[in-house]
């Protein structure tokens, strides 16, 4: 009972704790703060749930333990009772083992019950953190803006292999992405293109040239840095065609 009750206070501390921290994302303000306590939370997730399928497994293995067990109780106890009423062999010896080991399994059996019921609290438990963890990665999700919007603002470009720098000033409204672009060099132009489950890709137009690249790339869990590789259309001697890109979105000031 005392392990039982230690058991109790344990998950209910942990679910207090679960359920402050998780609510202390609610006051996040920024998408990419947003956008990483999500991550955060659907790996605390991943791994309550996987608590959850082995307590599961547990329970089903104790049960299956607990009725063989109970079993063997209830066909001893038939021949105990065969064997007091004459219907089977039995001398004393044999009668004392009976009744010895109908008590070492009546004692298996309330083992195994209580264990069950140290497990049905946990799986209860479980439940509720996943729950808690569930309903504030939802109400997140519901507080950012259309589609995240995340990829606004300024975003710091490294192209490799020529390691050219440059800013892109990115403007998302739900899956659409507009912007301005200036590299190293004194190209500039603007920028074009659509976000969709995590995915970036870009038209890159030159203010002289036009369409002179496609950018495709990846956007981290944190939702501070975008990466992947980039296609040039205008062949330029000796110069590199495509590549790869690295782009870390600038940290916002924060509101006195």
């Amino acid at each position: 009972m005392r392990a039982a009750a230690c058991i109790r206070v344990a998950c209910a501390s942990g679910l207090f704790l679960l359920s402050h921290a998780a609510g202390r994302a609610q006051d996040l303000k920024r998408p990419e703060e947003q956008l990483a306590a999500i991550y955060s939370l659907k790996v605390q997730l991943e791994i309550e749930q996987k608590r959850l399928d082995d307590a599961l497994q547990r329970q089903s293995q104790r049960s299956r333990t607990r009725e063989e067990a109970r079993a063997r109780v209830v066909r001893l106890y038939q021949e105990l009772e065969a064997m007091v009423e004459g219907r089977q062999e039995g001398d004393p010896d044999t009668i004392q083992s009976r009744e010895e080991e109908i008590l070492k399994g009546e004692q298996e059996v309330e083992a195994l019950a209580r264990e069950g019921r140290q497990l049905r609290v946990e799986i209860k438990d479980a439940h509720d953190r996943i729950e808690i963890l569930s309903d504030r990665i939802a109400r997140l999700r519901k507080s950012l803006p259309s589609d995240t919007e995340a990829l606004t603002g300024l975003w710091d470009v490294t192209y490799l292999p020529s390691n050219d720098k440059g800013v892109f000033t990115l403007r998302q409204s739900g899956t659409l992405l507009a912007g301005e672009y200036t590299l190293e060099g004194g190209w500039k132009g603007s920028l074009q293109g659509t976000f969709v489950d995590g995915k970036v890709l870009l038209h890159r137009i030159d203010s002289k040239l036009g369409r002179s690249s496609d950018l495709e790339g990846t956007l981290s869990p944190d939702g501070r840095t975008l990466r992947g590789t980039w296609q040039n259309f205008i062949l330029s001697g000796g110069q590199p065609t495509s590549g790869a890109w690295v782009a870390r979105k600038r940290q916002e000031r924060s509101e006195p």
